[in-house]
């Protein structure tokens, strides 16, 4: 190991510095959950505009100007 890479706490024990937003992202660890991650997200547009279709139909939202949530219409 490097040892102007790690940070001394206590005598004897040391740790790596702190993980960057980039470093952490062009991890292997990382690229492989991103792979994996897509793979598993993958959904047809067929079926997400179904589920879409559905969801807007059983919303408890649906036909209530008042519902939390839903924003004034502008009057004009």
């Amino acid at each position: 190991m490097n040892s102007k890479h790690l940070e001394v706490t206590k005598p004897g024990e040391t740790h790596p510095p702190p993980l960057t937003g980039d470093r952490f992202k062009a991890s292997p660890e990382f690229k492989r959950f991103k792979a994996i991650m897509r793979r598993l997200l993958k959904v047809p547009k067929s079926e997400l505009d179904e589920r879409v279709r559905v969801a807007k139909e059983t919303s408890p939202r649906a036909g209530n100007p008042n519902a939390p949530g839903r924003k004034p219409k502008a009057n004009g």
